[in-house]
């Protein structure tokens, strides 16, 4: 891949890298660092990326495996609060499903932003966590069931 190329693409993901960032790390600063250092890692490697068409998910899979990193070199727990995540006019709106968000493992919650809210096909988000398509639609398949039972019951 071009470095101009490259750069474009860059351009056009950062606020979806920040957002998947977001859904591993807990502080914005954090969130920052990975996304940075995650388009570096790309900038300096994107001559091994051949097809430009898989430039979105693999840079989304180098902002995963940094913010991984991240985590082990500090040893904390991927919590991540998402109040930020939409304006605020939708947060006080959609609070108990952000809150429902929240309380999800990062294993559930991470196929389901980026099905969802990010708009990652199964094999994309299979080719990014490195799983097989099936495990992702079962971790699609446990998150909304999980996320239900916790709606349905904050309801009652």
């Amino acid at each position: 891949m071009r470095k101009e190329a490259f750069i474009q693409c860059a351009l056009e993901q950062e606020r979806t890298l920040y957002r998947v960032a977001k859904t591993i790390l807990r502080s914005d600063a954090d969130c920052a660092d990975a996304v940075q250092e995650a388009l570096l890692k790309g900038l300096n490697h994107a001559a091994v990326l051949r097809n430009e068409c898989y430039a979105k998910t693999w840079l989304t899979r180098i902002l995963i495996n940094t913010c991984k990193d991240m985590l082990r070199k500090e040893k904390r727990q991927p919590t991540v609060a998402l109040s930020d995540y939409l304006p605020a006019e939708d947060r006080a709106e959609q609070r108990e499903l952000y809150e429902a968000l929240q309380a999800l493992e990062e294993k559930w919650r991470l196929p389901l932003v980026l099905h969802y809210l990010e708009g990652f096909s199964i094999r994309e988000i299979a080719q990014m966590l490195r799983v097989p398509e099936g495990t992702v639609k079962r971790r699609l398949w446990q998150a909304r069931k999980e996320m239900k039972a916790m709606l349905t019951e904050e309801a009652i």
